[in-house]
């Protein structure tokens, strides 16, 4: 028997945790063993996507190629002499053991009690205060200064690892390293939550020599680093001179040895040159970048624009150009609307494995796209104080209403009749049943934005937009996916 064929075995018949058993056992860590056993991984994995849930076989198939550029950057991190001793341990031990194995028996239990199977992460804003003023930013107009309590930070990601068995979350703000309260900083809950790994949408202006070498000795964060393109296309949204501390604290973090990404917004004047071989080359090869999350402008937040958007010309040429980077050169580059065969589609409103979003003052939302919150159970602070869970927020109507239709969509759709996957998201894509469903819960917008994005439907704007957008991919979905003649 063939290493391939062994790794398939373990990960088919065995349990996960002696998978990772075998594996880190078998020298993931070590640079000599450790490519022959990536490919083995990839070659098994591959197999295992074909006997995966009901789904067209190029979906699966994208799904695998997005695993392996994600095991391609775990195995140049890992390859790395830059990346810290800590930082590397955290990655195979916390990501892999803690995110994937662990907690496997506490989500079966959860999906028996409660009929869906628990969400895999959460988004945490705890502050709306940033020392930048980006324009068109998702987080709104911010005319007063928001903090979550200390107690309510670290109650939240105590509760995802008791309530979900989730140990992955995702930090945004406002800007992160701005956090701060009764003299703690995110710096004092990565080092509480040993156990958990963080990553951090940031501007990373404030990551000095100093902060870098903090990190790089926790070993549980990454950053993702937001630009918008070069020195140009990132001061004249972000200001003057951000370009260059962006570039020196990439410099800190690698001298300190810790894992970085970047996240970038492509809009209608930016989004050739976020896909460009240049730009690609110089983040991911020059300055050594490990992955990227690629957000298309939403007309949300600070005030929503239209024509910022990306036409949808231009998403469907973007599209293709991710997929070719994810495919060929094992890239890990997701977009959170053109990757969704990747995702099984919109991964909001806690779905299994998804996630669902806190803000800075408490309000809870299904996505950090999705500006509107439940009624009842739209803030952490109001349900706590009722002495409930944050299964009991889960299961309100907003969410539950927002899952039902994901199973309408495809969840629970044969292969033949799944929804378009390239277009998952129901408040960019299908802004017509988002409409419909705020209405139908009753559920409020959360600030000026989202009011101005729910008269861009009114208006028959996003509905418009969704026409022309599937015009261009229904045919490719039927197509490619669905096989149809």
């Amino acid at each position: 028997m063939n290493l391939e064929e062994k790794v398939f075995n373990i990960m088919e018949k065995s349990s996960p945790s002696k998978f990772i058993t075998y594996i880190v056992n078998m020298g993931f860590r070590n640079s000599r063993t450790r490519r022959t056993l990536i490919k083995a991984i990839e070659k098994a994995t591959y197999k295992m996507s074909l006997k995966g849930p009901e789904r067209p076989e190029k979906a699966k198939e994208d799904r695998f190629y997005m695993g392996r550029a994600l095991l391609n950057s775990i195995d140049r991190a890992l390859s790395s002499s830059s990346i810290s001793k800590e930082c590397v341990r955290k990655l195979t031990y916390v990501f892999l053991s803690k995110i994937f194995v662990e907690g496997m028996h506490t989500r079966r239990e959860f999906k028996e009690d409660h009929d869906f199977r628990p969400p895999g992460l959460i988004a945490i804003a705890p502050t709306n205060v940033c020392n930048l003023k980006c324009k068109g930013c998702y987080a709104g107009d911010v005319y007063t200064r928001h903090t979550l309590d200390y107690e309510i930070f670290d109650r939240i990601i105590t509760d995802m690892k008791k309530e979900f068995a989730a140990h992955f979350f995702v930090i945004s703000g406002g800007e992160p390293f701005m956090y701060k309260d009764k003299n703690k900083t995110l710096i004092d809950i990565l080092a509480k939550h040993q156990d958990a790994y963080f990553m951090a949408y940031t501007n990373g202006t404030l990551i000095n020599k100093e902060r870098a070498k903090q990190l790089g000795g926790l070993g549980n964060f990454t950053p993702a680093i937001s630009v918008e393109g070069f020195e140009k296309e990132t001061d004249e949204r972000r200001g003057k001179g951000t370009f260059k501390k962006i570039m020196a604290a990439m410099d800190n973090l690698k001298e300190s040895g810790v894992m970085f990404g970047i996240s970038v917004t492509p809009c209608a004047h930016n989004a050739d040159i976020l896909l460009s071989d240049k730009f690609v080359d110089f983040f991911f090869k020059e300055k050594g970048t490990f992955y990227g999350w690629y957000f298309q402008y939403m007309p949300i937040g600070r005030s929503p624009s239209m024509d910022l958007m990306v036409t949808p010309e231009q998403r469907v040429q973007m599209y293709r150009r991710i997929w070719k980077k994810v495919t060929e050169d094992k890239i890990f580059i997701a977009d959170f609307w053109n990757s969704g065969t990747a995702s099984d589609g919109c991964m909001a409103a806690a779905r299994g494995g998804g996630y669902f979003y806190i803000m800075w003052d408490g309000t809870i939302t299904p996505c950090v796209f999705i500006p509107f919150a439940d009624k009842n159970y739209g803030n952490i602070y109001q349900v706590y104080e009722r002495g409930e869970t944050l299964t009991d927020v889960i299961k309100s109507p907003l969410f539950s209403r927002i899952r039902e239709w994901h199973s309408s969509y495809w969840l629970d759709q044969p292969r033949e009749k799944c929804g378009n996957l390239l277009a998952p998201c129901p408040i960019r894509d299908n802004s017509e049943v988002f409409y419909n469903t705020m209405r139908e819960v009753n559920a409020r917008p959360v600030d000026e934005g989202a009011r101005t994005y729910l008269s861009f439907i009114e208006k028959g704007e996003m509905p418009e937009y969704n026409r022309r957008y599937r015009e261009l991919t229904d045919p490719i979905w039927e197509k490619e996916y669905l096989k149809k003649a």
